[in-house]
């Protein structure tokens, strides 16, 4: 097993990881969390591989049924079959006996597995069979999430700037101490996928003071730690749901210096639909009456 997880910095030690297995034939099993970057791991595998003038392809293994999957196998190119746990145990019998125990010693084809659980614990609820694992994980990469890596988030921040600002015609941001503490503090529960989402409304609304207080009122933990009290599932989403509403528009009105208008842009709503939200939503958490911003403020 190639594990990245243990040694800094991450990002050079994936890079070597992929350098050195890129140009086997051999099956890779990729490991990690939900947005921690499994996918673009493997397309860049393929690209550093001997296959990479070939197709690429990503399958989930959850639309997978047993002629499709007889296809791929006698294709050519990279199939990346993700989040193998979904598939079924007749697939992974066929999947066996057609391709990882008769591996001919010059494969069609290449094939890539990815996950975000755990193979074992799957094993051992009996959702895959043990030699199933052992076939597909005998080389393995582990990609450590995003909350594991704080030191190279100012530098991925920065490449993602500079890509969605040539992608949205937008000047690239420079952010602030503030933003940039947050950024490197936050615990990422989405990992790389949710940093994307939080640059993307920097570059795209251009308004730092306004895309932090949208980042800071749509953030996970905050969120938690907002609604602790014990509910059901449904009422804690509703809740939640309200709660970040109320908040974020009272932000970005606060931002704004309650100029309704430029709020409306902002939140990508129309003028008469915020004042509806207004209405609605009454008094944000800690501060006053929304209703009440639409005294003496001209828009």
């Amino acid at each position: 097993m190639i594990d990245t997880n243990p040694s800094p910095p991450v990002k050079e030690q994936i890079r070597l990881a992929i350098t050195r297995i890129a140009g086997s034939d051999c099956p890779l099993l990729i490991l990690g969390e939900h947005g921690a970057g499994k996918r673009s791991t493997a397309r860049q595998l393929h690209a550093d591989s001997l296959r990479r003038h070939e197709p690429y392809t990503e399958i989930a293994c959850r639309d997978l049924n047993p002629d499709h999957l007889l296809t791929l196998l006698l294709g050519n190119g990279t199939f990346h079959l993700y989040e193998i746990a979904d598939l079924s145990l007749p697939l992974q019998d066929l999947l066996l006996d057609s391709y990882l125990r008769s591996q001919p010693a010059a494969p069609t084809c290449r094939l890539l597995f990815s996950s975000s659980r755990e193979p074992l614990h799957e094993v051992r609820s009996l959702r895959m069979k043990e030699d199933f694992y052992y076939l597909v994980s005998a080389i393995t990469l582990r990609i450590p999430p995003l909350r594991c890596r704080r030191p190279e988030i100012p530098a991925i921040a920065d490449q993602l700037m500079a890509r969605y600002a040539t992608q949205f015609d937008r000047p690239k941001p420079v952010l602030c101490r503030e933003v940039m503490e947050y950024l490197v503090e936050h615990s990422w529960p989405g990992n790389l996928t949710e940093l994307q989402t939080a640059i993307k409304t920097f570059v795209a609304i251009e308004d730092q003071e306004i895309s932090f207080a949208v980042l800071r009122a749509a953030a996970p933990g905050r969120r938690f730690k907002e609604n602790h009290a014990p509910m059901s599932l449904k009422d804690a989403a509703r809740a939640a749901s309200t709660q970040i509403e109320r908040q974020l528009i009272f932000e970005v009105l606060a931002a704004t210096g309650g100029n309704r208008k430029r709020a409306a842009d902002a939140l990508g709503i129309s003028y008469k639909a915020l004042l509806y939200k207004i209405k609605q939503l009454g008094t944000a958490p800690n501060a006053p009456n929304l209703a009440s911003a639409k005294a003496g403020v001209t828009s």
